[in-house]
């Protein structure tokens, strides 16, 4: 078994790269862990493990120990964390400790400046996932989910495992006496995978004993395919961030049937948020308003009250970071500015509505037209930034900016870090 078969295959250079192995302590991992550790000497490159304590069971402390003990013997920098029993929901807890481990990794290999994360999916894995989308939903997207490399949350994902079967695995951990923790729940008939796993994967097997081959060239060639139509649905439809929203030219869409547009979408929410949706796009809707088609995640409007700024102090709106200031900052990007005779109150929140904004000439305009004019749609509106100067509103991101120039007055820059 060559893992380095993997990286020569793909053309990838280990030399002086950081690699982040996301490590369960599970015989999967722990042969991934032990392959890189014998070839990092060779490539000179290093290896990092990272674990997350679910806490969904009682003995996975032991997880900890067992990598702890490796990772020592074999010089390997180990980041823990573990998952607040706060954050655990009643429900769909499977795809809960999915994201919050993830989340986990990722953070992790940015905070360190690693080069690749990689996880240890096998072809067993591989072939269990083919079945288990066959089972729920039949898209040929989702039956390349589990590719041999890809990205998550903006870092790089390999997966060098897929062409080795499970067994394989544990044979290679078992030569080299190389310590595991199996996990009791995949004993468990509860789970549709277990199920596939125990009962349906075996007799496949005896049918063909090459079925893991089988899986990894059907998801390489539906890889292939829908990259073909991605590149040609995709081509000159390049969707714009806009107030935490994404949206197109509607024009750019108007050679697409419905269906088309639908599978546009559902491809934007894979890779923009990095989910699965059916033809009803999930917990997304699409907004065409004045020549724009947004896409919108669905969720209470939050109108954020308007709350007292200090000058030349961050402060933060809607997860953003913003500073008001009379003087230019060269690494920050300016979002807008305005002038004012004399020194004010700010305060920063969403338009309050029904809000007049006062133009050059004196006259006042409904904030909804000026809204309408930039072709901001209501359930974005709350999202756009204000500021208020002694309670008048004297900035609207995108959409107003006091227009008065005062010669002897003050300009005001607002930044976005």
């Amino acid at each position: 078994m060559k893992i380095n078969d993997f990286f020569e295959q793909h053309q990838i250079d280990l030399k002086d790269k950081r690699l982040l192995v996301a490590a369960s302590a599970g015989p999967d991992s722990m042969a991934l862990l032990d392959m890189l550790v014998n070839l990092q000497k060779q490539l000179s490159f290093t290896v990092f493990a990272a674990h997350f304590d679910h806490q969904l069971r009682a003995d996975s402390s032991y997880e900890v120990e067992v990598l702890q003990n490796y990772c020592a013997q074999k010089k390997i920098c180990l980041f823990n964390g573990k998952w607040d029993k706060h954050d655990q929901p009643q429900t769909g807890i499977e795809a809960a400790a999915r994201e919050a481990r993830y989340h986990f990794l990722t953070n992790v290999a940015h905070s360190e400046r690693m080069n690749y994360l990689l996880t240890a999916h096998h072809g067993d894995d591989l072939l269990e996932n083919i079945l288990l989308k066959f089972i729920r939903s039949g898209n040929p997207e989702e039956m390349n989910s589990l590719q041999d490399i890809g990205s998550m949350h903006g870092v790089v994902l390999l997966r060098p495992l897929l062409a080795y079967s499970k067994q394989e695995l544990l044979e290679y951990d078992q030569e080299r006496e190389i310590d595991y923790v199996i996990d009791s729940t995949n004993t468990e008939d509860e789970t549709v995978r277990n199920r596939l796993r125990h009962h349906v994967v075996p007799l496949l097997k005896e049918e063909n004993p090459n079925l893991i081959s089988n899986a990894l060239r059907f998801s390489e060639k539906m890889s292939q395919l829908t990259d073909l139509a991605d590149e040609q649905l995709n081509s000159m439809r390049t969707v714009e961030p806009f107030l935490g929203a994404w949206r197109i030219k509607t024009d750019n869409l108007k050679d697409l049937s419905t269906e088309e547009k639908n599978i546009f979408w559902q491809k934007i929410i894979w890779q923009k948020y990095h989910r699965r949706v059916n033809e009803n796009l999930g917990n997304f809707e699409v907004i065409d308003y004045q020549g724009y088609s947004y896409l919108v995640e669905n969720k209470p409007q939050k109108i954020v009250q308007p709350f007292s700024i200090e000058l030349n102090q961050q402060f933060e709106f809607n997860g953003a970071y913003y500073l008001l200031t009379t003087d230019r900052q060269a690494d920050l990007k300016e979002i807008g500015s305005f002038w004012l005779e004399r020194d004010a109150h700010f305060t920063a929140g969403s338009l309050v509505p029904a809000s007049k904004l006062l133009l050059k000439n004196g006259q006042r305009v409904k904030a909804k037209k000026k809204f309408a004019e930039k072709a901001i749609p209501f359930a974005l509106r709350s999202c756009c930034i204000s500021i208020y100067a002694e309670n008048e509103p004297v900035f609207v991101e995108k959409c107003y900016q006091k227009q008065d120039f005062i010669t002897d007055g003050k300009h005001y820059f607002l930044y976005i870090y």
